[in-house]
């Protein structure tokens, strides 16, 4: 594509059927239009400017040119008919890459414009080259930066996470040590000095020194295991021995260690740490001490205890049965009787309590109507609360594997809370009704609520519900809802309670219809 400014259409008309054969030509016939049309459409291969112009001149076209950077390099052949010398050189110095006298040959006019066009396509195809060398030297400079980045957050991350054990290292109590499989040598950290009195820096022998501080019993299988775990594949190792401390005593200690190896499993580094567990020790001592002194009064109190208890309640009760016993001397009786059975209930939540603590709380599940456990145990309270009024509902089939004493005890311990705690004039609700697998047992009562802070205490030991409870005569130890909830969790079951000024207070149990493979274990908080 040729652009032609001309102002005589003759010499345009000559110039364009010289080159018609093998260009495209474009005419102007002035500048201004010329440098516009710019604007708007694709440059052509080569400019060929009339020297001498109205208005805006070829010569000026040519400066403004080269002056724009998208058309510096564009190839440009100025026609004039002034051949002085100095006319030549302005043209060149305004930018034109060559001349053509008029009148030119066709053939001449021709060569030279084929010979810029070809100049013109080698400028663009150097100036692409530049640019795509320009591109990826633009693109190693990035990758290099974003490496250079990489390495430097690489270092940061390096120098934090050295700190940070060095830090870790001085704030635990655990002597932290590295050992080189090369030279069998130990690196001591942390704090190795104040406890074991090792080293503040510098390698030692391993061989030595677990010769000085492990003690002789020991020493053998802490070699063994220590071997095996380095021969073997194992990532870690750990060990429980004695070892000599600081200040010439005996400790009880473990030792932790992670091993890296290398690609073909060889250890390459094992780094560990060792710590002082002597007081740990002997508070299990003294908790094994204690939990024998647990099982030795169980039997005490399951003996010694609840047979004279039950020799007394028989006794009472026979006693109230004698003809001639005064009014007096009845309600003393009867408060025997009622003291007797309080401390028989609370002989059976310590018992209840002990066990579930030690884990040995049993259950002996059986085919049964959980409905009718619900009734005998209603029927139960209201025998022992004759002026209180029970109201019972039950829906639904009831039966299920559970043990039916224990959810017995269940159930009396909700209605005991229920007619203790609740508004003697308002009647204590008992509903028990099924679901597709399993059933519920709903037990409310009117009154005081229970305070919303300490609901989420509720069925931890030796909790109770509200002030007003602490002014009932008749307190329980506080251990009734903690073992409600524990027998209910044996079960696979949950029990949860609301309670509110409105709407009173209510316990809701939930239970499957078969016990879990495997009872949870005791959560006794």
């Amino acid at each position: 594509m040729v652009w032609l400014l001309e102002d005589s259409p003759l010499e345009a008309q000559v110039t364009q059927a010289a080159l018609a054969a093998s260009c495209d030509v474009r005419w102007f016939s002035d500048g201004a239009t010329l440098v516009e049309a710019l604007g708007f459409h694709a440059a052509p291969d080569v400019m060929v400017l009339d020297r001498e112009t109205p208005g805006l001149t070829g010569l000026e076209v040519c400066r403004f040119l080269r002056a724009t950077p998208v058309t510096a390099q564009m190839p440009v052949l100025l026609l004039t008919s002034h051949q002085r010398p100095e006319d030549v050189a302005e043209g060149l110095d305004a930018g034109a890459n060559d001349y053509a006298f008029k009148p030119f040959r066709p053939s001449e006019l021709v060569a030279r414009v084929h010979g810029l066009a070809r100049w013109g396509a080698r400028q663009r195809q150097n100036a692409q080259e530049v640019a795509a060398k320009l591109e990826h030297a633009r693109q190693d400079l990035s990758i290099a930066r974003s490496t250079l980045e990489e390495v430097r957050s690489a270092e940061a991350r390096a120098w934090r996470s050295d700190q940070r054990f060095r830090l870790a290292a001085r704030a635990t109590r655990d002597a932290i040590w590295e050992w080189d499989p090369e030279t069998d040598s130990l690196d001591w950290s942390g704090s190795t000095q104040v406890v074991l009195g090792t080293p503040s820096a510098g390698r030692i022998s391993r061989e030595a020194w677990w010769r000085e501080r492990i003690h002789p019993d020991d020493l053998a299988t802490v070699r063994r295991s220590f071997r095996e775990a380095i021969e073997g594949s194992e990532e870690t190792w750990q060990s429980a021995h004695r070892f000599l401390g600081a200040e010439g005593t005996w400790l009880d200690v473990e030792e932790r260690a992670f091993i890296v190896r290398d690609s073909r499993g060889h250890a390459v580094q094992v780094v560990g740490a060792l710590q002082d567990v002597t007081l740990r020790r002997h508070q299990e001592a003294e908790a094994r001490k204690r939990g024998d002194f647990e099982r030795q009064l169980i039997g005490i109190v399951s003996h010694d205890l609840r047979n004279p208890l039950a020799a007394v309640h028989l006794s009472a009760n026979l006693l109230l049965r004698r003809q001639g016993l005064t009014d007096v001397q009845q309600k003393q009786v009867h408060r025997i009787i009622v003291s007797t059975e309080r401390a028989v209930r609370m002989v059976r939540d310590l018992l209840d309590f002990t066990q579930v603590r030690q884990g040995s709380l049993v259950l002996n599940p059986r085919d049964m109507d959980f409905h009718a456990v619900v009734e005998a145990a209603v029927e139960e309270a209201q025998v022992a609360a004759p002026g209180r009024a029970l109201a019972l509902s039950v829906s639904g089939d009831g039966r299920g594997t559970w043990d039916a004493d224990r959810l017995s005890q269940v159930v009396g311990n909700l209605l005991g809370n229920a007619l203790t705690y609740g508004d003697p004039d308002q009647p204590v609700r008992v509903r028990s009704h099924a679901q597709p697998d399993g059933v519920v047992l709903e037990v409310h009562n009117a009154g005081l609520p229970i305070p919303a802070h300490l609901l989420p205490r509720l069925f931890e030991p030796l909790e109770r519900g509200a002030a007003q409870q602490e002014r009932r005569a008749d307190r329980s130890i506080g251990l009734g809802l903690f073992i409600v909830r524990q027998m209910v969790r044996a079960h696979g079951g949950t029990v949860t309670a609301r309670s509110s000024e409105e709407a009173g207070t209510t316990f809701t149990v939930l239970l499957p219809r078969l016990p879990p493979a495997s009872p949870p274990g005791p959560r006794p908080g």
